[in-house]
């Protein structure tokens, strides 16, 4: 079956939601928002407020600005999640490089001894080793030129030239002795959910690097495990899609922040949001008494 739209001008756009149902009171600022942002991407903030008939028809009374409004919140909140996830892979390195290191000697990552999983041994050795060889990063080259002799950097430059996810495969790789349980442990976790954790919000990482829409999108690659065990389980209202919406990524990214950062005001960042846009947060999988039961308001955050 061939493609059968034909592109549309943004006077048609704006006719076509129009007759939809959309109000738009001001023609100039939705023609400056399809011509910076792009009609189809601001689709993904109708999609919710429409029917499911194929009409695309709006329900009830519904405005443009509106649909800006949930765009512009999606952009902050990308952003809040974006800084706080550099926070815990930062964080996840600092742990890799300073227990391993410390046992096994800056070049650790290069022992396959400490590796279960062979195939990501070889696999981060050898984007290590390509990045090595084509070294961009100044501390790169400053070591290369100071030790000709070494075929490969220390860990704490090698693991500073890894994505996050490459960093969560390096992780889940490893053979579970008492560094990477040590590990999972200060993030009051055992080490199988941290591995989980690690990937699934990688999958969120990669949403925000591609300024997809985040807020009420179902995330259901790599599903996170749930700790059950009494020391480790969340506390407050659980909810059935938990490990797929916005509800269980908050509540995970806090539970590992507040490991090594309990001042962070992560929480508060979100919440400000929440109501400076007056966001619907079923949408985004809270549960109805979230503002006094959610999972972050029962692990003692101090905001």
């Amino acid at each position: 079956m061939k493609y059968p739209k034909t592109p549309l001008s943004n006077d048609q756009h704006i006719q076509l939601l129009r007759d939809r149902g959309l109000t738009i009171l001001c023609e100039n600022r939705a023609k400056k928002y399809l011509n910076s942002v792009g009609y189809f991407r601001l689709t993904g903030y109708m999609y919710h407020l429409q029917t499911r008939d194929g009409n695309h028809s709006f329900v009830g009374e519904v405005n443009f600005d509106d649909i800006i409004n949930l765009y512009q919140f999606d952009k902050k909140l990308r952003a809040v999640i974006i800084e706080y996830m550099e926070r815990i892979e930062v964080a996840v390195k600092a742990k890799l490089t300073n227990k391993y290191s410390l046992r096994y000697g800056f070049f650790w990552y290069t022992q396959d001894a400490l590796f279960i999983d062979k195939d990501i041994y070889y696999s981060i050795n050898n984007e290590i080793a390509d990045t090595f060889a084509n070294a961009q990063e100044g501390f790169l080259k400053s070591f290369k030129f100071n030790y000709r002799d070494e075929p490969s950097p220390p860990s704490n430059m090698a693991l500073e030239t890894l994505t996050l996810g490459k960093l969560s495969r390096l992780y889940k790789g490893l053979d579970n002795n008492d560094e990477k349980i040590e590990i999972a442990n200060e993030f009051n976790l055992v080490s199988s959910t941290l591995t989980s954790w690690l990937i699934y919000l990688t999958n969120v990482r990669n949403v925000c690097a591609h300024h997809s829409r985040l807020w009420n999108k179902k995330i259901t690659a790599d599903r996170p495990s749930i700790p059950s065990r009494k020391n480790y389980k969340f506390n407050g209202t659980m909810t059935d899609d938990f490990n797929t919406t916005m509800y269980g990524i908050i509540s995970i990214m806090n539970r590992l922040l507040l490991s090594f950062n309990p001042d962070n005001r992560f929480i508060s960042k979100i919440e400000n949001l929440i109501e400076e846009y007056s966001i619907q947060t079923f949408l985004m999988g809270f549960p109805e008494d979230w503002k006094t039961e959610a999972h972050w308001h029962k692990e003692n955050n101090p905001k």
